[in-house]
């Protein structure tokens, strides 16, 4: 009963979250209470029709029908057996009409209260807006067959009423259908959406990322289970926190914690989009190295609604990278200067007059076996190069380090050729990049400088900063590339013709991969020449520094 009074009050009780007990009662409650306006109505207008039998029979039907609503179970009962007590209404409406229509008038018109009860059911409606059709017309016309003056135009004059009773149930009928459509609907897309959100929640918690969903106003709105262990372990021991600031964040290959403004959850905070940027959580054997991402989201109306961040756990992948780079450099060092240096003097031993025929032939066996080994160790350096997992992990490197390690690489090479080799670098210039690329790319250039230049010229390889790039030159003095080759230079498998008739064996490769190593790490390579001047290799990276970040626009 609490609840029925709180829907008849518009509180939080909505009728579809009634009992059927307690939907039929309140179903039933305003004809009653109509009723008890009809009384009241009746004691100011005429009194007299309290001693009418009439009027008190009425009465006291309509009484017997609101105590059946309440006293049977209609829960038990088969759906529909509840529209009797609408069709029932219908006696005491007759009975009251019938007795007090002088002193009363209007009385008939109480009946829209069950037709609408009848139409507004959505049951059976093709059979149950007739009923209370056929049951208002009755009202009106019994009355006349027992007064015996039913003619053709006493019973047209009251067909107008049930008429506009009727028309009110057909109204009260379309609208109930279309909004049991439309409440169908709803629940099926409610029904469709929880599926599908329980389906989210069990891939987030399934999948081996770091999940964390940010609100519009920045605070933790989802975080997934991979995601909390990550954060535990940039926890500083034995210190439960929940400032950010606090955490133990720290660039890959730095001790040095990473400030709060360059963190990206601040950044995400701030609306920016971050791609794949390594950290390393922790410190010691717990430590993990994750690459994150962060991307912020809009609403339906295209408002800003929150960030999502994933964070992908590295820390194997990272390590293998290391021990893969620590291979690579000494095949490209400390196995491929030796054999550099092995060809240079056997060339030069070859030149020998006094060299026996059989010393000379074991000599170009020596020979032909290290550049058979050479060309063995450029072919493991070009795999390392083409393979996409490397490339996606970049971590912080010194651009100049690297242009000096190549310069010291090729000095031998250089030295054998009697080409001046000057290496010039502008002070640190910090990248995000995958080291073996980065090596092999500068290696391939210096190594084609040399090989197309003279005795007796100078090779210049130098790094500087450019505003938000650092720049990378080489620079040689040789014959040089036509303009009809310059535009195919970085296509694989392609060599200009001045390359082919100088005979220095290539495949056309490296620099095809040099140029996607660049653009991998959202760089360029660009190449000038002139010839019988020379050739200029410009390599252009993203300079890593840290970036300002504003509000974001709303």
């Amino acid at each position: 009963m609490e609840k029925v009074l709180d829907v008849m009050m518009l509180g939080q009780v909505r009728f579809h979250e009634l009992s059927m007990r307690g939907r039929v009662v309140l179903s039933q409650l305003p004809f009653n209470v109509m009723l008890l306006l009809v009384c009241a109505i009746a004691a100011i207008a005429d009194a007299s029709v309290f001693t009418d039998p009439g009027f008190l029979i009425g009465q006291g039907i309509a009484l017997v029908i609101l105590i059946l609503s309440f006293a049977l179970p209609w829960d038990r009962l088969p759906y529909g057996l509840f529209l009797v007590l609408p069709i029932l209404d219908f006696v005491p409406i007759g009975i009251l009409h019938y007795s007090n229509a002088d002193s009363l008038r209007g009385l008939n018109l109480l009946a829209v209260l069950p037709i609408m009860w009848l139409a507004g059911s959505g049951f059976r409606p093709r059979i149950m807006v007739p009923i209370g059709g056929l049951a208002s017309l009755l009202i009106v016309w019994v009355p006349h067959f027992i007064d015996g003056t039913a003619t053709p135009r006493t019973l047209a004059a009251e067909v107008l009423i049930p008429f506009m009773l009727f028309s009110i149930g057909i109204g009260t009928s379309v609208m109930t259908l279309s909004a049991m459509a439309q409440q169908e609907r709803v629940e099926e897309l409610l029904r469709r959406s929880e599926t599908r959100e329980r389906l989210l929640d069990t891939v987030l918690e399934t999948v081996d990322v770091g999940v964390l969903v940010l609100d519009e106003e920045g605070q933790s709105a989802f975080m997934n289970a991979k995601q909390r262990q990550l954060y535990v372990a940039a926890l500083p021991e034995g210190v439960p926190t929940d400032r950010e600031e606090a955490l133990l964040v720290f660039r890959e290959g730095s001790e040095d914690p990473v400030p709060p403004d360059e963190r990206v959850l601040r950044r995400a905070k701030a609306g920016e989009t971050v791609e794949h940027e390594v950290f390393r959580l922790g410190r010691g054997a717990e430590a993990r190295t994750v690459s994150i991402s962060a991307r912020p989201f809009d609403d339906a109306a295209g408002q800003r609604a929150g960030t999502v961040l994933a964070s992908a756990d590295v820390t194997d992948v990272v390590a293998a990278v290391h021990a893969r780079d620590k291979f690579l450099a000494a095949m490209s060092h400390e196995f491929r200067t030796p054999l550099t240096n092995i060809l240079g003097y056997a060339e030069l031993l070859q030149d020998e007059e006094t060299l026996s025929p059989a010393a000379r032939s074991d000599l170009q066996i020596m020979t032909r076996n290290a550049r058979h080994l050479n060309h063995m160790v450029d072919g493991i350096l070009a795999a390392a190069l083409t393979g996409d997992e490397a490339a996606a992990i970049r971590l912080p490197l010194d651009l100049s380090e690297l242009v000096r390690q190549a310069g010291d690489s090729s000095g031998p090479e250089a030295a054998g050729r009697a080409i001046m080799l000057n290496v010039s670098t502008d002070g640190p210039l910090p990248v995000l990049g995958d080291r073996t690329g980065l090596v092999r790319v500068l290696d391939n250039l210096v190594s084609n400088a040399l090989k197309y230049s003279a005795s007796g010229t100078t090779v210049t390889l130098t790094a500087a900063a450019e505003g938000r790039w650092a720049v990378c030159t080489v620079r040689d003095q040789g014959f040089g590339i036509a303009a009809e080759d310059l535009k195919r230079v970085f296509t694989r498998f392609q060599r200009s013709d001045a390359a082919v008739r100088s005979g220095v064996p290539g495949t056309g490769l490296g620099l095809a991969l040099a140029k996607e190593v660049a653009e991998r790490h959202d760089g360029e390579l660009e190449c000038t020449s002139e010839v019988g001047v020379g050739s200029v290799f410009t390599l252009r990276l993203p300079l890593r520094v840290p970036p300002t970040w504003s509000a974001p626009k709303r």
